[in-house]
């Protein structure tokens, strides 16, 4: 390729520019494409126009054999990171670019050579989510990285700019691999060389400053690749080429299916205007995009029709986690049609961009049986062990004893006070440890709506069958203090905490769940709590006063009675979205089942 050549295709790119000529860029106002950020727990750097691609650079970073070869697909390890020979395993979308280990280096490309082949031979990177992995940005390194990031704008460049390209990644690569010695094996035109390493030069700048300086092993190694990918960006482009660049920055993405994505974007456009250029980011992988407009205000569109899902259950969840919602208004509530709609209208949103896509994900991923099952199991164990401490201590309560005061209050002496105090207390603890300022999602607020009050029969009905814990004895002796201290307020309130308020609101966490304004249905989290439910009635029918007692007639009423007030109650904690319309519920079920036996 000669001089004369690349001065005569069309103006595009020649070699006498400054890109070239001098090694200064060509364009001043090009977009800040490149930007690092904070990815979980990592920071990394991406590219305005490739956000599925995260680049991670640390000093000393390195991967064994046999981790490089077990990594998640989607990995690509560029110059030595990994401590292994070179490979590529397309069958997982795993790869090593490198020219350090396991290879006669003499022989084999550098990093930059190898990712511009693995361009060129049609690497699909867009179809998934890709991390890059590096510990040192030298120049190989970052045209690597560069080559990567710029696939989609490299394949619209005409062939002048292309071919000087690959004559600079080749330049590198000898001079990489082989030292100056032997640059003249790239086979580049005297002319066209001298330029070439005037680039070279120019990019290597920076580094070679800090080191001399002593400072490059503790540079922020991400700031500086961003920095020199912006430098190589002003050698081959010029700012007529992002005439059509809109800077569609990415907040968060998460995967919802194996094809698909949730992403939420920030641009100065409205949602129907930046899809054209969504598509050129995302191709058709793209499945939701919540647009953020503003600082607490986003507009979300369903890109592919034909989800498994509408935006209607995505709304759902986003109202269940959002601390601004509580899904307690008509109106200010993340809601619209089923393929467009947007976060609430007065208050915005509290969710951030990564709660946003993971509650999105949340939607689309339901838990399966399995995974039900082990958290009704974890849910079922605290539940258990609550109980069981308070049956303990009914066996053992003996405060007079332990105070020294043998006039104590027969109220607070009585063991069944232990078993309700202890009850509550370890009910109450649990709650509030894992509440974490979400009490709405586990009915820690005031009642909404009325439907509710359909289930005060079914529950007065469950409870007198024998649902409500109400000792007999209490009745006949007329113990009026027993019965409304432990029997009409404590227990209820402690057996509500428990099983409408903890175990009700952690099942909730991973299933669905009806709200006021909803259809009817018999949720997964109200079948869970039942259960547990019942299983507490039973113990309490079968533990007595310590010994086990049995007794088919009353143990089939009160399993039935269980049954239909704890699927009632649930009902009303569900319709109601607050658990004091069930614990009212519970403690005229309790008071209708003391005051049954006067009139038997």
């Amino acid at each position: 390729m000669s001089a004369s050549s690349d001065n005569s295709q069309n103006g595009r790119v020649q070699v006498e520019e400054p890109a070239l000529g001098s090694g200064r860029p060509r364009g001043g106002n090009l977009p800040e494409r490149y930007s690092v950020k904070a990815n979980g727990q990592d920071r990394v750097l991406t590219c305005l126009e490739a956000p599925n691609i995260n680049v991670h650079i640390e000093a000393g970073l390195s991967f064994s054999a046999s981790i490089a070869k077990k990594s998640p697909p989607g990995t690509i390890f560029v110059d030595g990171v990994a401590q292994c020979e070179p490979f590529m395993d397309h069958e997982r979308q795993v790869y090593n670019l490198d020219h350090h280990e396991g290879c006669v280096r003499s022989f084999t490309l550098s990093a930059c050579e190898q990712a511009l082949v693995l361009y060129m031979k049609g690497l699909d990177l867009q179809n998934r989510e890709w991390n890059i992995f590096a510990n040192e940005p030298d120049l190989d390194t970052l045209l690597a990285i560069w080559i990567i990031l710029n696939h989609a704008r490299i394949a619209r460049q005409d062939a002048t700019q292309q071919r000087l390209l690959y004559a600079l990644v080749r330049y590198e690569g000898i001079i990489d691999s082989l030292g100056l010695e032997l640059k003249d094996l790239s086979a580049l035109p005297p002319e066209l060389m001298r330029k070439i390493q005037r680039v070279i030069d120019h990019l290597r700048g920076d580094e070679i400053a800090l080191k001399k300086e002593g400072r490059w092993e503790k540079a922020d190694y991400l700031t500086y690749t961003a920095a020199i990918l912006h430098k190589i960006d002003q050698i081959f482009y010029k700012p007529s080429d992002f005439a059509d660049y809109f800077g569609v920055e990415e907040l968060a993405r998460i995967d919802l299916t194996d094809q698909r994505i949730a992403a939420v974007v920030e641009a100065d456009m409205g949602i129907y205007e930046i899809e054209p250029h969504l598509n050129k980011l995302y191709g058709n992988r793209l499945g939701v995009v919540f647009l953020k407009k503003g600082l607490k205000n986003y507009t979300v569109r369903q890109m592919d029709m034909f989800m498994p899902i509408t935006l209607d259950e995505i709304y759902e969840r986003l109202n269940f986690v959002d601390r601004a919602v509580k899904n307690r208004t008509l109106t200010n509530k993340w809601g619209g049609a089923a393929d467009i709609g947007g976060s609430p209208r007065e208050s915005g949103t509290r969710l951030s961009p990564a709660q946003i896509v993971q509650a999105c994900q949340e939607a689309v991923r339901k838990p399966d049986l399995a995974q039900k099952t082990y958290r009704f199991g974890l849910t079922a164990a605290l539940a258990a062990f609550i109980v069981l401490c308070a049956h303990i201590v009914h066996l053992i309560w003996n405060p007079t004893a332990w105070l020294g005061k043998p006039t104590l209050h027969p109220l607070l002496a009585d063991p069944h006070f232990g078993l309700v105090l202890s009850l509550l207390l370890a009910a109450g603890l649990s709650l509030a440890l894992v509440v974490d300022g979400r009490g709405w999602q586990y009915g820690w607020t005031r009642p909404i709506g009325s439907q509710w009050w359909v289930f005060l029969p079914a529950v007065l009905a469950g409870g007198v069958a024998g649902g409500a814990w109400a000792p007999t004895a209490w009745t006949v002796t007329k113990e009026w203090g027993f019965m409304i201290a432990l029997g009409l307020v404590g227990m209820p309130l402690a057996v509500e905490i428990l099983f409408r308020a903890l175990t009700h609101g952690l099942l909730a966490q991973y299933g669905r769940i009806q709200r006021y304004d909803t259809r009817w249905f018999i949720s997964w989290p109200n079948l869970g709590s039942t259960l547990l439910f019942m299983g507490f009635a039973l113990s309490l029918l079968l533990w007595g006063q310590g010994q086990f007692t049995l007794n088919t007639l009353k143990i089939v009423s009160c399993f039935l009675g269980a049954l239909l007030m704890g699927l009632s109650l649930a009902m009303v904690r569900e319709r109601s979205q607050s658990i004091w319309p069930a614990v009212c519920f519970h403690m005229l079920a309790s008071g209708a089942a003391f005051l049954m036996p006067l009139f038997l």
